[in-house]
């Protein structure tokens, strides 16, 4: 599913009878407000007094097909009015928002929400909700950045659970991390994985012409720095396959993608998908080695982001830094300069992506599997650098970063859970929590502003 739409919130709000209706008003009203500059679309429910008002309030929420509710509470009110309008939509993310005191004519008052908000949010985590815990004025910048995480993390699980990720063959090599239950991860993460053969991508790369990839050869040639070795039909055939996937991901409606590229395309049709996905990740996340929980992350950060992602392969830890990369394989738009393209020169053929990373804060995030069936995720976020170039024997260089940590890199070698890990620019973590909790999803990391949420 594509983030060409917006959030659809639903806000209630739950007052009281003995307090001043004006109000009660006004501060939904300034609560509403503070919600559209999010960039969301609000509907709003006349606030919830007494017993009487709970039945069109309840019919409020169900036709209004959102994404999360937002419960406010604007004064003390009576718990089992909430429960009545809230209790048969508690699978939905909820946020719980508590107004706090206010000051009129320079004097402190209080309407007594908190003291509301307390029995509620008690009683909502004993029935099991799905729900976040905020309070403050509408003014208040945490109340505000914390509304904007949860709808961030709302919109992510919708979008997820209703997205489709094309798997092209299965895991490279017997990479166990890269295995996954299908009906498990659906049910417990949401996409729906759709599994082709990569036969389908060569039969249709094979059926495109020359003429139909004129274009992009012609700009490939103008625009990349291409090393010597590389040869016209190499670009021909690395056009066509791009091309492929492209229609591919039409056809099925993917909104992410994985290939695996060993052996079979790597070695027996000898030419792998690094260049072609390299720029097709530019439109969508794109993957290697058919590691389902690989581009499941990758795919839940760009949600959470609206920003593009890439991955690499974990191949040095220190105390506090890693060095991520990947076997010719980047996002192109992440890269610094023009694209660089060189060809492979051993254990692989094809094409080869050399492109430079650009510098900057990144967040680093792998989804696991757990023992009792479960998932978890590694989350660490740090500054992305540049790092030595350094290529496999025989092979070209590899597009890489080092990335200096927030956390500690020993903790998080002894916490690896694959090579492969997602990376975006910027620091969502406190997005990515939100989604976790949500999810009941276990959190591993050794960042310090994370520890209140880790549970390794």
């Amino acid at each position: 599913m594509k983030q060409d739409g917006k959030p659809k919130v639903v806000l209630v709000p739950f007052g009281y009878p003995d307090y001043p209706r004006e109000l009660l008003e006004r501060f939904t009203n300034e609560s509403q407000q503070v919600i559209e500059k999010l960039n969301v679309e609000v509907e709003t429910v006349p606030i919830v007094i007494t017993s009487e008002d709970v039945e069109s309030a309840r019919r409020y929420i169900q036709e209004s097909n959102s994404e999360l509710i937002i419960a406010l509470i604007l004064s003390w009110m009576e718990a089992p009015n909430s429960l009545a309008v809230l209790g048969d939509y508690l699978h939905k993310p909820l946020l719980l928002w508590s107004h706090t005191r206010f000051r009129e004519n320079e004097e402190l008052l209080t309407l007594g929400p908190l003291a509301a908000a307390g029995v509620l949010r008690q009683t909502l985590e004993e029935l099991g909700a799905k729900f976040s815990f905020v309070w403050g004025m509408p003014g208040e910048d945490q109340v505000k950045q914390h509304i904007e995480r949860f709808i961030s993390a709302a919109y992510a699980e919708h979008l997820l659970s209703h997205a489709r990720i094309g798997l092209l063959g299965y895991a490279s090599m017997g990479m166990y991390t890269g295995t996954f239950s299908h009906v498990n991860l659906r049910k417990k993460l949401g996409p729906e994985i759709d599994h082709l053969d990569q036969y389908v991508l060569i039969k249709k790369a094979e059926e495109i012409s020359n003429k139909q990839v004129l274009s992009l050869v012609q700009k490939v040639k103008q625009e990349w720095e291409l090393e010597p070795a590389v040869r016209d039909e190499n670009i021909d055939t690395a056009m066509k396959m791009y091309t492929a996937l492209r229609e591919l991901v039409q056809q099925f409606k993917w909104d992410a993608l994985t290939v695996k590229c060993q052996y079979e395309l790597s070695k027996y049709y000898q030419n792998t998908p690094c260049v072609p996905l390299s720029m097709l990740a530019s439109e969508m996340p794109c993957s290697c080695e058919g590691d389902i929980l690989l581009v499941v992350t990758q795919l839940l950060l760009h949600y959470l982001s609206n920003d593009v992602v890439t991955y690499g392969d974990v191949h040095n830890i220190e105390k506090k830094s890693i060095v991520l990369g990947a076997c010719g394989f980047a996002p192109f738009v992440m890269g610094e300069g023009k694209p660089r393209v060189s060809k492979h020169t051993a254990l692989y053929d094809g094409l080869s992506n050399s492109t430079v990373y650009r510098e900057g804060p990144v967040t680093i995030a792998r989804i696991g599997a757990t023992r009792e069936g479960g998932y978890k995720m590694h989350l660490e976020t740090g500054f992305a650098h540049h790092t030595e170039p350094f290529r496999e024997v025989g092979c070209t260089s590899y597009p890489s970063m080092e990335v200096d940590l927030d956390g500690d890199g020993i903790h998080f070698g002894q916490h690896l859970m694959s090579q492969h890990y997602a990376v975006v620019y910027g620091d969502i973590k406190d997005k990515l929590l939100e989604f976790c909790k949500l999810k009941e999803i276990q959190i591993v990391t050794s960042n310090r502003n994370l520890s209140s949420f880790a549970t390794c």
